[in-house]
């Protein structure tokens, strides 16, 4: 810029005069219209004379690798790194971090092959860390490579990788999911079910992820839940009941109303009718029987020394009236009815989950008439408690937990079944 017959210039071309580095940097005509007296100043500069001069030996070192990259002789090719060091950043920035390690790992076969064929002057190790992937792990995947077998699902031996399951469970696992019986079950239910009957050795998590594998179920979304309060939870059977009513309606246009009381600790239907109205009266009838079938009390025991139980129950007419006031205070059983999410700050959420699981049964029967909708909940009921491990419980049914408690604690049985499918895995005879 000229000011009064004077140019002055910039910073940076001071700064490339004082570390040596303008014919890197500048244009050759640029250089000679400079004064001579004028850049001499500038590279007689001394680096104590400015501020930060303590740094002034990182900075040289990386300089001088900014010349070699400014070089003239390498300039188009470090405009083409440059280009693709954008461009790999503009990726991750696209697909995420997480998201590009998972892409290199679905590849992982692609990636070795093209790390191995690089040139000799390429620095693997570096190009590992480019991909995301340490060294060790990259030595690791090459190394597996030894032990890949056509029979397994994860593509490699069974006797170096005794986690992975057998093709005779994977032959199970789809045998499992084809049965219609097990049509409205979930997949944590049909894995229990096979794994108490001896079927299979996996986990639950592994028979997820082999269900997605094998393409008989869609990969489960992640998400993450709102943060919510504690719900309750019993320490023992019949401790803590839920009662609510859900609606039906049949083919014939008929409404019914199934009202039900579920066991907090086991997941068991306690007590459950079916009726044509929501009215207390009818409302009544399944805790009548619950209460009747789980406690076996003296009535002339005195009512501070009989059972307690806590009755979760929504903000409705049917639960809170003077006809289940009058039953509560007469029964021989201490029953503490609370409203949810007014009494207590939890909902209602267990039963009406069960509620979800009843429709859902009911629509995988087709088409129920009003005459077959008595013989359908049973069947549901006898289902549910007798044959169907809850997620809760894993390999248990309600009616195996709720007689006997102790069977809530599955760890010692898993733990012993991985135990000796390991052992199998590791003594297996390879047949190729």
């Amino acid at each position: 810029m000229a000011n009064s017959g004077y140019n002055t210039y910039h910073t940076s071309v001071k700064t490339s005069f004082a570390l040596g580095i303008q014919e890197q940097v500048l244009p050759p005509e640029f250089i000679n219209s400079v004064p001579r007296s004028t850049s001499k100043g500038w590279e007689d500069k001394k680096p104590e004379d400015y501020a930060g001069s303590e740094f002034a030996a990182q900075v040289e070192v990386d300089l001088d690798k900014v010349k070699t990259l400014l070089d003239e002789r390498l300039r188009q090719m470090s405009n083409a790194f440059y280009a693709f060091a954008r461009l790999y950043l503009t990726i991750l920035e696209f697909i995420d971090k997480d998201n590009f390690k998972k892409i290199i790992l679905q590849n992982r076969e692609t990636v070795i092959d093209l790390v191995d064929n690089l040139p000799i002057d390429f620095d693997k190790d570096i190009i590992c860390k480019f991909l995301q992937v340490s060294p060790h792990q990259f030595k690791i995947w090459k190394n597996n490579r030894f032990f890949s077998c056509s029979k397994s699902l994860v593509g490699y031996c069974t006797k170096r990788f005794p986690n992975q399951i057998s093709q005779k469970e994977i032959n199970t696992l789809k045998s499992l999911m084809s049965r219609k019986v097990f049509e409205s079950w979930s997949i944590a239910s049909i894995w229990g079910f096979g794994f108490k009957k001896g079927f299979l050795s996996m986990s639950r998590s592994s028979f997820y992820r082999y269900c997605f594998k094998l393409g008989i179920s869609p990969k489960r979304k992640k998400y993450k839940k709102k943060r919510k309060k504690e719900s309750i939870k019993a320490s023992h059977p019949n401790e803590i009941w839920h009662m609510d009513i859900t609606e039906f309606k049949t083919t014939d246009n008929k409404i019914f109303y199934v009202h039900s009381v579920l066991d907090n600790f086991s997941r068991k239907i306690v007590g459950y009718t079916i009726e044509r109205t929501k009215r207390a009266r009818c409302r009544l009838n399944s805790l009548r029987q619950a209460i009747k079938d789980e406690f076996k009390v003296d009535l002339n025991i005195d009512k501070e020394d009989r059972p307690n139980l806590d009755l979760i129950v929504d903000d409705g007419t049917e639960n809170n009236n003077i006809h289940v006031r009058n039953f509560i205070r007469n029964s021989h059983v201490n029953i503490h009815k609370k409203i949810a999410l007014k009494e207590v700050h939890f909902s209602n959420s267990m039963i009406e989950g069960n509620f979800k699981m009843l429709k859902k049964f009911l629509r995988s029967r087709g088409e129920i008439h009003s005459t077959q909708i008595q013989k359908e909940v049973d069947y549901f009921v006898r289902i549910h408690n007798e044959k169907k491990p809850t997620y809760q419980h894993q390999i248990h049914t309600p009616n195996e937990v709720h007689q006997n408690p102790e069977l809530a604690d599955v760890k010692p049985v898993l733990q012993k079944v991985n135990e000796e499918r390991l052992t199998a895995n590791r003594t297996s005879c390879c047949k190729i």
